[in-house]
């Protein structure tokens, strides 16, 4: 099978893991880095240098996949539908928000969902919103890790002590309306006095990051190997997710940190359990769990307090999550299941 792939290249991010899978799958891919095209040229001209790129593809694929597809317009989108009459057109929409708005609040967008074949989410609670709104086409299939670009890496002491610290916070702040409990449930570790470092873009000004955590945060973004970098050199990872009670709307740094072998402390996520072994609430932490979950923010100080204390039982939560992502939740399993929905082998 032929697969076309439109977008985020340059990022060496989920665009490349996708490429990556259909190849260990023995398909042959071919990817055009749409976002860059946009970001670099601006108005009409965009689309017409995305066509030329396709146009230069002598082989016809049987599948074209779009990530998020903001991207292409309609009228390029129709274009490349008349192009490949034959074709099965996919979008993989990463996330919960278009544009800082949720995506099913976004009627105007669901012109360009009608046009694909399959509008996959990555967010269960967002195919069902979709599907409530009328939107017939959308399914589901979770993200995944990539155990080349995620796996545990060899340190050095030097790296180490760079990247390392007891507990680990990487992600953007700033989205005050998206990640609005970020900046509450790492203030209230600082404040504990616990040995936080957090990594990530910071996305608002400096001034209304809080002072507590001005001194702790690396101003650095990390990806792939230097991710895997923090977590390895980390006693706790910790997740913070923003939209908790959206089922499986959990972020990708999910399968990244156990992929790297990280102990990793989050909120509790409606769908959790449906993938991972966790403690219930008011359950003790036990050594033969995937990952735990604090319930509210002393919660989280408790659920610090204790795995800090307990090497033995942190060391073998990240060794039983690891081996459950590269069991169950590489993006090879993502792309089978995606290839099984379409009717592809």
């Amino acid at each position: 099978m032929r697969a076309l792939v439109l977008g985020n290249m340059t990022d060496q991010h989920t665009g490349l893991y996708i490429c990556r899978a259909f190849k260990s799958l023995g398909h042959e891919v071919v990817a055009i880095d749409v976002r860059k095209i946009v970001q670099t040229v601006s108005g009409p001209k965009n689309q017409e240098i995305i066509l030329d790129e396709v146009n230069k593809q002598t082989k016809i694929p049987d599948v074209v996949i779009t990530m998020k597809g903001k991207e292409l317009t309609l009228k390029t989108l129709r274009t490349l539908k008349t192009k490949y009459p034959k074709a099965k057109f996919i979008d993989w929409f990463f996330d919960i928000y278009l544009n800082e708005k949720y995506i099913w609040n976004t009627p105007e967008f669901f012109k360009a969902i009608e046009l694909y074949d399959y509008f996959i989410c990555a967010v269960k609670g967002v195919s069902d919103k979709l599907k409530e709104q009328g939107v017939d086409n959308v399914y589901y299939i979770d993200q995944a890790c990539d155990p080349e670009f995620n796996n545990a890496v060899y340190l050095n002491n030097f790296q180490k002590r760079k990247y390392g610290s007891d507990v680990t916070f990487v992600g953007s702040l700033g989205y005050l309306g998206i990640h609005k409990n970020r900046l509450e449930t790492l203030s209230r570790i600082a404040t504990e006095g616990f040995d936080l470092k957090i990594w990530g873009n910071v996305i608002c000004e400096w001034k209304m990051i809080p002072p507590i955590l001005r001194p702790l945060h690396t101003k650095t973004i990390v990806m792939n190997q230097d991710h895997s970098s923090v977590v390895q050199s980390s006693l706790i990872t910790l997740g913070i997710d923003a939209e908790p009670t959206l089922d499986a709307g959990w972020s990708v740094r999910l399968f990244k940190v156990l992929c790297a072998g990280g102990c990793y402390l989050t909120n509790n996520t409606k769908g959790l359990s449906n993938l991972f072994k966790i403690n219930k609430e008011d359950e003790n932490i036990t050594d033969d769990q995937d990952m735990v979950v604090y319930y509210n923010l002393q919660d989280l100080v408790d659920k610090l307090d204790f795995l800090l204390e307990h090497d033995d039982i942190r060391t073998k939560i990240a060794e039983n999550g690891r081996k459950t992502v590269l069991e169950k939740h590489t993006y090879k399993h993502r792309i089978e299941e995606l290839l099984k929905l379409i009717g592809e082998k």
